[in-house]
């Protein structure tokens, strides 16, 4: 299933709807990180989970990457890299004429990619899907962001459902 999306999006070659593509993957990966670290949902199976979905505390871009962080879920340098990631898909997914080598998208990207590009991953990523050797810039815009959805990926495989805090449970049951 993965591997049908990193396809997709090496398929892209354009800016705009690669950013847009990417940043959707990210805030899915974050909401299955969460859903799967937190306790179940208190709703009924069929309905919205009542903390990520809808209009909810955490079903934001934004708070999703923030509780993230603050459960330990992403480390500091992943956390500073998807708070990035955040205005350059709002200057995207809002502006018709988005050019990513016009300021300020310009100056986030290069931020987004010192961030990225000096990760272990970012090299794994780039071995694993491109052949060419330095990338061309599309490819490294590609390159960027399948290694933020890779991490996150990795994140999601890893966590495990929190048993809650034992001592609060019994003193809340009381």
């Amino acid at each position: 299933m993965f591997d049908l999306f990193a396809d997709d999006l090496l398929a892209e070659r354009n800016a705009r709807p690669l950013i847009i593509i990417a940043a959707s993957k990210v805030d899915h990966l974050l909401f299955e990180i969460l859903s799967t670290h937190l306790l179940p949902k208190i709703a009924k199976t069929k309905d919205q989970d009542e903390l990520l979905e809808g209009d909810t505390p955490l079903a934001t871009f934004s708070a999703r990457i923030k509780m993230c962080r603050r459960l330990g879920l992403v480390d500091e340098t992943l956390y500073l890299a998807l708070e990035r990631l955040r205005p350059l898909r709002n200057l995207s997914a809002h502006s018709i004429s988005f050019d990513h080598t016009k300021s300020p998208a310009r100056e986030i990207l290069s931020d987004l990619r010192s961030m990225v590009a000096r990760r272990r991953s970012y090299r794994l990523t780039k071995e694993r899907y491109f052949d060419a050797d330095p990338l061309k810039p599309a490819e490294e815009l590609q390159c960027i962001m399948l290694t933020l959805c890779v991490l996150l990926k990795a994140i999601k495989e890893g966590v495990k459902i929190t048993p809650g805090s034992r001592r609060a449970l019994k003193i809340s049951a009381r």
